[in-house]
């Protein structure tokens, strides 16, 4: 009878009470090992969530969204479908609709009349459907050891959050726009880029670190694998 043998020789990476940190604690090959595929596990899932499926009926549930939600603070936005000639787009847009429709490139869209009887109209594409972040997201969820239930529980809710948090920013960007148009005269051009630019940048920052958060507390240390890569890139010791 042989005793003390480990029946895996496999190292165990997933968190617990006893180690909640064990990537932390890798080092060498080990660590270089697993640095190379979780990045590329998270490449690939980021780029393959993000450009491969037909975002259309994402881009249209959001315009709906904030239509709803404009309409429900007092403004009278109206819908409707904008279609653009295929061979205005960008070369990178023209690919990504190549995979989908050959022809025309049609997007969601909302527009809202100003008190000088001036119609502004937004287009809902798949930069604004979130999923740049929510593939990335994914992306670290699934190349970050962890157990099944949690990393499904954390895929799921962080879906969930970044969906209503970005309907929530159309609707604001579209309304903080109008109000700088209206209450305080400014362009349309300088006002969208006070409410998208100066407004959507913090947001986008206090977002990731909210959807960072849901992400941790369900057990997926992204923040870890995150170190790992810092850590092998810059050659620093493995905390011991």
């Amino acid at each position: 009878l042989v005793t003390g043998v480990q029946t895996c020789a496999l190292p165990i990476f997933i968190p617990d009470k006893d180690n909640p940190h064990p990537l932390l604690k890798l080092e060498g090959n080990e660590r270089k090992s697993f640095t190379i595929k979780s990045v590329i596990i998270t490449l690939v899932m980021t780029s393959t969530i993000y450009l491969l499926p037909n975002y259309y009926w994402l881009e249209m549930i959001t315009t709906d969204s904030s239509y709803f939600l404009l309409s429900l603070f007092g403004y009278e936005p109206r819908l409707f479908i904008y279609e653009d000639n295929f061979n205005q787009l960008s070369k990178l847009d023209q690919w990504m609709y190549l995979l989908y429709d050959s022809d025309r490139a049609s997007y969601p869209a909302i527009s809202l009349d100003s008190d000088n009887l001036r119609r502004r109209n937004y287009l809902i594409v798949r930069a604004c459907t979130g999923m740049q972040a929510g593939a990335l997201l994914l992306g670290l969820i699934w190349s970050t050891p962890a157990k099944s239930h949690d990393r499904i529980r954390a895929s799921y809710t962080v879906l969930i959050a970044l969906f209503i948090g970005n309907v929530m920013r159309i609707a604001a960007m579209i309304a903080i726009t109008t109000i700088l148009i209206e209450n305080f005269g400014l362009t349309y051009s300088d006002a969208w880029m006070y409410a998208h630019d100066w407004l959507g940048r913090p947001l986008g920052f206090f977002g990731t670190i909210g959807f960072t958060v849901l992400i941790e507390i369900r057990d997926v240390k992204i923040l870890d694998t995150i170190t790992v890569w810092i850590d092998t890139l810059m050659g620093t010791k493995p905390k011991k």
